[in-house]
């Protein structure tokens, strides 16, 4: 699919050694190297289960990788560079674009500070989610029930559920 190269180093810098083979989901891909690789401090939501927004987050990244540009995938010294999946947690950048924010700027994917921990980026990340979130972009408002919090996985809602009467039980009692 996208021609990226392999370093030695903590940055990857495009080549045509090396394509993305697979875009997982909005947040996972495969390198042509056969390694998985998990956008850092972001999260979006699933395809299986299917959740409220997954198809639509997936697009976007599918999108977003094929700008033009040289790909470059950076490691955050201040966070794991594998997760317990083995996957590479790196940032992707097209150009001068972090993929990573541009997801939660667009609205197609949320802030994940796992075990709250927090990136070089994090900062703009989080603050582009509340614009996001503020303007009803993307997830914020195809699934308004959705909640920010930072330090959870996403976990999408598609509508706020109010209590009514039609969820009490016919006989009027409830635990």
């Amino acid at each position: 699919l996208l021609a990226v190269g392999v370093s030695i180093s903590n940055t990857y810098v495009a080549s045509a050694a090396t394509t993305i083979t697979r875009i997982y989901d909005g947040d996972t891909i495969t390198l042509g190297t056969g390694e998985k690789l998990r956008l850092l401090q972001i999260d979006t939501p699933e395809l299986s289960p299917a959740e409220c927004y997954g198809d639509e987050a997936r697009s976007a990244l599918v999108t977003l990788l094929k700008s033009p540009g040289p790909i470059t995938l950076k490691v955050d010294p201040a966070l794991d560079k594998v997760d317990r999946y083995g996957r590479l947690l790196r940032y992707v950048f097209i150009g001068k674009t972090n993929i990573n924010l541009k997801l939660v700027e667009i609205g197609a994917a949320a802030p994940y500070f796992y075990k709250g921990e927090k990136g070089q980026y994090s900062a703009l990340i989080l603050r582009a989610a509340q614009n996001a979130k503020a303007k009803s972009l993307g997830l914020w408002k195809k699934c308004p029930g959705t909640q920010l919090v930072p330090t959870s996985a996403i976990s999408t809602v598609a509508s706020v559920k109010a209590n009514s009467e039609s969820s009490t039980p016919a006989d009027g009692k409830c635990d």
